[in-house]
């Protein structure tokens, strides 16, 4: 489910070229060029690697997977799939 208000995320890690990528929250609202919603910051189920999430999509688009998130720290580690 291909959503254009998360295409800016699937560009940066397109163009990234790493096998992972760790970023803050805040970069991610950069990225993105808006605010997450709260739930990004409380819920490590806003990040599920979930087709059917257009969130989730723009990062999945791009070849990648959550592996971990750290609320605490406020960071998420993305991993290229393997099968790219």
């Amino acid at each position: 489910m291909k959503d254009e208000k998360y295409q800016k995320l699937t560009e940066y890690l397109h163009k990234t070229g790493k096998t992972e990528v760790r970023l803050h929250l805040h970069e991610i609202e950069e990225i993105l060029g808006f605010p997450l919603d709260t739930s990004a910051f409380q819920h490590k189920e806003f990040w599920a690697n979930c087709t059917a999430s257009t969130k989730a999509y723009s990062w999945m688009d791009a070849g990648y997977e959550i592996i971990e998130i750290n609320l605490k720290e406020e960071t998420i580690l993305f991993k290229q799939k393997d099968w790219l």
